[in-house]
């Protein structure tokens, strides 16, 4: 397979047609990320030419996917390793993260309507023109009838678009558009493939059918909360509050609480909200929050790509589809939230995550400095 590199001017700088190993990681909610893997040629004229090639900032895009990128932000030499390079870097999507929310905004609409408002304002059409990505652009609505009352301040803003995508459960990526030199934002949906729908063709995963090489199941109710206090700006005792899901009683109830003390009844372009306005933007907050500690329920599977089902066309990143294990008494109607792709040895292993992404240790700590 060969991979393509271009600087971000979409200039081709030459093709990696040998390596190592390639994990190309796609995420659903959030920015992908790659790890590529090469042996340095013995001549020193071309493994000179190889790392200079493959230069932080440059573009990798690989031949069966020219509208998804990563751009590379780390390279290792190893001479104890045969003279190993490593480059990593993050999808293309990675590159709103060089922005935040310059002050408070607020977007409502539909969720493309937001997500692109908050994309929009702080990457293609700022106010101050130092903070334009070049050749950013928003894609055509692709008519998500989802709507969303969003605000933010200062936050950065892949992670609220990141908070956002699993709030809604949207996908979003950045995607390479070669031919017109374009960065396109996007917010989309996968097609549902579910057991229980009759519009698209299913797709079912299971050990029985031969299209799962194993599984790992995993249901944790152990960062799970359902109800919210919210608490805006204001002196202890005379905050403005407001609770998310308070008729949820007994057992039932987990709660947790939202300090929104810096969330301003002003916006950036001086618009004052309203009691009811500011109450309805609290209780979107808590959402926020609460969306952010759901049940985890999750198939982790190997996936054979020599199966009745293939990648890309029967299946894909964002899709909904069945995954079951009859011995284990498990049927789970849900998305594709994580494919890894990982090619080695003139072989392509598809790894697939089925369900809620289960946080990292580094999400959490992300999660609990917002």
């Amino acid at each position: 397979m060969n991979i393509y590199v271009f600087n971000k001017q979409f200039e081709i700088q030459g093709i990696v047609d040998t390596f190592v190993s390639l994990i190309w990681h796609r995420d659903f909610y959030k920015a992908g990320t790659f790890e590529l893997h090469l042996q340095l040629p013995e001549k020193d004229q071309e493994a000179q030419e190889l790392i200079q090639l493959l230069q932080k900032g440059n573009i990798l895009v690989k031949e069966d996917s020219l509208d998804e990128g990563g751009y590379i932000d780390d390279i290792t030499l190893d001479d104890q390793q045969n003279e190993t390079l490593v480059v990593t870097g993050y999808f293309l999507d990675n590159f709103i993260a060089r922005r935040i929310v310059w002050g408070q905004q607020q977007s409502s609409g539909t969720v493309e309507e937001v997500f692109k408002y908050f994309v929009d304002i702080n990457c293609i059409h700022p106010t101050d023109p130092n903070r334009i990505i070049p050749n950013l652009t928003l894609s055509q609505n692709r008519g998500i009838s989802k709507t969303a009352n969003e605000v933010s301040a200062y936050d950065n803003l892949a992670d609220l678009i990141e908070s956002l995508s699993t709030k809604y459960d949207v996908g979003w990526r950045v995607l390479f558009d070669l031919a017109n030199k374009q960065y396109i934002f996007d917010v989309y949906e996968g097609l549902d493939r579910s057991i229980n729908q009759s519009n698209n063709p299913r797709a079912i995963f299971a050990l029985e059918f031969e299209n799962v090489l194993k599984q790992t199941y995993k249901d944790s109710d152990r960062d799970y909360k359902n109800v919210a206090l919210v608490a805006g700006q204001g002196e202890e005792g005379d905050r403005q509050m407001v609770t998310i899901n308070n008729d949820i009683s007994g057992f039932d109830r987990i709660e947790m609480f939202v300090d929104e003390q810096n969330l301003s009844y002003t916006l950036e372009d001086g618009y004052v909200l309203t009691d009811e306005e500011y109450a309805a933007l609290l209780e979107e907050q808590g959402k926020l929050k609460l969306a952010e500690v759901q049940p985890i329920q999750t198939f982790e599977s190997g996936i054979s790509v020599t199966s009745n089902l293939i990648y890309k066309q029967d299946f894909d990143l964002g899709d909904i589809v069945t995954v079951l294990n009859n011995r284990w008494g498990v049927l789970l109607n849900t998305r594709i939230t994580v494919v890894e792709e990982v090619y080695e040895n003139d072989t392509v292993d598809i790894r697939v995550n089925f369900g809620s992404n289960i946080p990292t240790i580094i999400d959490k700590i992300q999660q609990k400095l917002r």
